[in-house]
Order: structure tokens, then sequence, then C-alpha cells
């Protein structure tokens, strides 16, 4: 019964961030990046859900492998215009995913990597979130990229705050040196991802630095 209750939970609470965000949009006239950022930062909490639910059984990869296909679909029919870019150039939302059913496959055969998988989806969802709303009114671009100073501090301080969330509920015996290298690797796999690739990037790499240090 936990297991089915899971599901019902995990589903219904990313159909309401699709249809509250598309409510959003066409109601309220909310920028297509601003439903997109909102939507990116609230599925990440579905990973509470689905640890609390499923644990680290194999019920924890059906939810983000579904949404490989649905993501896959709208990216292609445009079918959910509240996640999408009008350009649709970006195949950001399949890589999210993409990203979330790895870490899930990883943490099914691992069970250990549990915390590792919450910090890499966790940093991804909130800082690569929040980070173009930092940047809305100081866009300091790095180099040529779309890229801001602001953006990659966001993603510093996320990427810091969960790590010692983390350690200090899962006990992950992290340092203070620690903390600043998962920090710092946060915002080099984020920069390094472009049209929507860094949320391959940063939560797998981010996952993979945390449990191998």
């Amino acid at each position: 019964m936990k297991i089915v209750l899971g599901y019902i939970l995990t589903y219904s609470y990313l159909i309401l961030i699709l249809l509250g965000t598309t409510i959003l949009r066409k109601k309220f006239n909310y920028k297509e990046e601003t439903t997109r950022k909102l939507i990116h930062i609230l599925v990440g909490f579905s990973w509470f859900i689905m640890i609390y639910f499923f644990h680290t059984s194999i019920h924890l990869i059906i939810p983000p492998l579904t949404f490989i296909f649905i993501n896959y679909l709208s990216y292609k029919k445009g079918l959910i215009k509240s996640m999408e870019r009008a350009e649709n150039k970006s195949k950001g939302t399949i890589y999210y995913a993409l990203s979330f059913t790895i870490l899930a496959l990883i943490t099914y055969l691992k069970p250990s990597f549990l915390p590792y998988y919450g910090i890499g989806v966790l940093t991804m969802a909130l800082g690569d979130g929040i980070a173009p709303f930092m940047s809305f009114n100081f866009k300091l671009e790095i180099g040529n990229t779309k890229k801001t100073f602001t953006g990659s501090t966001g993603i510093f301080a996320v990427a810091l705050i969960i790590s010692i969330i983390f350690n200090n509920y899962y006990a992950l015996n992290y340092t203070v040196i620690n903390y600043i290298t998962l920090a710092f690797s946060a915002c080099i796999l984020e920069f390094i991802g472009f049209y929507g690739f860094d949320n391959l990037t940063l939560p797998l790499g981010l996952a993979l630095i945390a449990y191998l240090i």
C-alpha cells in the first residue's frame, strides 16, 4: 500500500506542477523562462517523496523513467509549453529526467549511493533553477557564454548548503575542504553544460564527486 501511495503522490505532485505553471503562463502571462525554472526547481522536491515511499527499491526508477518519454514527446510536439523553450533548441527537460533516472538506477544497484543521489539532483534542481532569477537584474556574463557570475554564485551557495545539510543528516564525514570542493565542482559542471546539457553534467558529475570524496 505504501508503494501505491508513493506512486499516486509522486505523479499527482508532478502533474500539479505542470498544470499550475501552465495556468501561470496562460492566465497570468508569466514569462516562458519563469515557468520553466519554476518547474526545474519544484520537480526536484519529488526526490523527497520518492525516497520516503520507495527508499532504494526499483520503484525509485519508474517515475523519472516515464518522464524521459513524456518530456521527449513534449520537446518534439510542444505538448507542455510551460517547460519548453520557444526556440526548441534545448533538450534540457529530457536530460533532467535522464539524470534523475541514471542516479536512481545507481542507487537501486548500490543503496549506499542514496545521499549522493540527493546532492546531485537537488543541486541541479535548486542551483540551476535559481541561477537565472539571480541574474535578472545583474547579467555580468562569463566570456561569450550566456552563463553569469551571479548565476554561478547561486549554484556555489546552493551546492554548499545542500552538502552541509546532507553531511549532517547522513553523517558523510565531510570537511570544510570537501564542502568547498563540491561547491566549486558544481559551478564548473554547470558551466561546461550548454543547451541543457548541464542537466546531465551537474547532477551526475556532482553526485560522483560527492561519492568519491
